[in-house]
């Protein structure tokens, strides 16, 4: 098991798969995050205080989270 692990593991090999890889969890990725834009700002339902204005946040949470940990790598 750790010769197979230390194998997939060598630099590589590991580039080998992350390049086949990289284009279905792109894809997936997005694939995901059109659905949940879509069921946030199509389906969820209003709130009985805030009315329609609160599926902003269904973009703007994502978008703070993802500023936050890009600054934070910088």
């Amino acid at each position: 098991m750790w010769k197979t692990l230390h194998q997939l593991a060598a630099p590589p090999r590991l580039y080998q798969i992350c390049g086949r890889l990289v284009p279905w969890l792109a894809a997936a990725g997005i694939i995901v995050l059109a659905t949940g834009w879509v069921r946030g700002f199509g389906f969820a339902p209003a709130d009985y205080q805030q009315g329609e204005g609160y599926r902003i946040m269904y973009l703007h949470v994502p978008a703070a989270i993802w500023s936050m940990g890009i600054y934070a790598a910088m």
